[in-house]
């Protein structure tokens, strides 16, 4: 007997392939997986802000340290051969100090000068200018020396004025807006000599030289506010905005009135340190004196007070990148730098002219500018806030959400209830 199939109704038949678009599956608020056979958890909470990163000052107060134990050292030095050194021009190591620290004050402003502007972010390369301009090129403008003093300041700020305007609203380079400064300084002194000629009927009454050690201390107490204002993380902040508008970022009213208000004091530090020279007859000299170490010598015995200035900014820790500074760093650096100037001239004067000390000495100056700009690399590098870690964006991250559905599964989903009996279980 031979079984014959009936006849396949269409419209019975359940074997055919449904055509439909399966609707996306549902996601956690998160943007995360659904588990249908969790229950309902817990909302994902909104990630935390990660905690504002600080500066790590502490490599700063190690460098410090180390730097008040090289100072101590040539100070040693220096007490070591006192009668050589200054045994025939001032008799001790005590009278010595006076002439010395009156001396060294005008180097000791001029680095706090160009400190300032680094930690800004806008190195103004105007500031050693400034002072040589005032201090031994420029003539007084008025026989009275508060009166002249009071036209340097206003000076200051004009020069200050002109240079945030060329940052600030022309967006020119900090560096070249300073050279720009220095270059008109430098060719306005003989219009300053011809004013000076006209105002000043009689000879300028110089005042007599104050107790060195006192002005010098002065200008440490300064250096060392400064510093310790510069340790604020408010302060710190500002400097790299101030940065960022002079790299030709945004540019927003308070990093534009820091900048300005910068500015301002470092042109009348430069300022002063000029005016301390010119009132005093704080002058190079060709003699062989123990005074001529620095932008007071001649020859192969003088620094260029801009180098020497940098050297003493970098040395303290400032940093050439902007925000970061010490805060004893450039007085004890000041200090170790006379120190070793001093020791060092009087070696090249018991050795004469064509002595080696005599034709490397400019070289010698380089070299120590180079080991302070790796100092100030150094310290900057460890000085950095270690990096947060991010999250990674666009990868999800978190545990599986739970979802809970509706009593007969989400509408269009295909996901039923796990508690209740498979219908068709009875067919099967």
């Amino acid at each position: 007997m031979t079984y014959i199939p009936p006849e396949r109704d269409d419209a019975l038949d359940q074997t055919r392939q449904l055509e439909f678009t399966p609707p996306p599956m549902p996601t956690t608020g998160d943007g995360g997986p659904v588990d249908p056979f969790a229950g309902q958890g817990p909302e994902a909470a909104a990630p935390a802000e990660p905690a504002a990163t600080r500066d790590r000052v502490l490599f700063q107060f190690i460098w410090e340290a180390i730097l008040l134990l090289l100072t101590l050292n040539a100070l040693f030095m220096v007490y070591r051969d006192e009668d050589a050194l200054f045994g025939d021009e001032f008799g001790t190591l005590v009278d010595a100090l006076d002439p010395h620290a009156l001396y060294l004050t005008p180097v000791l402003l001029a680095a706090l000068a160009i400190g300032l502007s680094l930690r800004l972010g806008a190195v103004n390369l105007a500031v050693p200018a400034v002072a040589i301009t005032v201090g031994w090129i420029a003539g007084p403008v008025d026989a009275n020396l508060w009166v002249h003093a009071g036209f340097v300041a206003a000076a200051a700020v004009v020069a200050a004025l002109v240079y945030v305007l060329l940052v600030a609203v022309f967006r020119v380079p900090p560096w070249f807006a300073g050279l720009a400064l220095a270059a008109a300084f430098m060719a306005s002194a003989q219009a300053l000599e011809r004013l000076s000629e006209s105002r000043v009927a009689d000879s300028v009454a110089m005042w007599d030289p104050p107790n060195g050690v006192y002005v010098f201390a002065g200008a440490a107490v300064l250096a060392v506010a400064g510093g310790l204002i510069g340790l604020v993380p408010g302060v710190r902040d500002g400097f790299s905005a101030v940065k960022r508008m002079a790299d030709g970022g945004e540019r927003g009213a308070g990093a534009v009135f820091l900048l300005l208000g910068g500015t301002v004091l470092s042109m009348l530090l430069a300022a002063g340190a000029g005016f301390l020279m010119f009132a005093y007859t704080l002058a190079p000299t060709t003699e062989p004196t123990s005074l001529g170490f620095g932008p007071y010598g001649f020859g192969s015995a003088g620094v260029d007070l801009q180098l020497l200035a940098f050297v003493a900014a970098l040395l303290g820790g400032t940093s050439l990148w902007g925000r970061r500074g010490g805060v004893l760093g450039t007085v004890l650096a000041v200090l170790a730098v006379w120190a070793g100037m001093v020791l060092w001239n009087h070696d090249m004067t018991a050795a004469g002219e064509a002595s080696w000390q005599d034709d490397y000495a400019p070289l010698i100056d380089v070299g120590i500018l180079f080991v302070a700009v790796f100092v100030s690399f150094a310290l900057d590098r460890l000085g950095q806030p270690k990096d947060a870690v991010d999250p990674d964006e666009g990868v999800y991250t978190q545990e599986m959400r739970p979802f809970e559905p509706t009593s007969n599964g989400p509408e269009g989903t295909g996901l039923f209830e796990p508690t209740l009996p498979d219908a068709n279980a009875h067919q099967r």
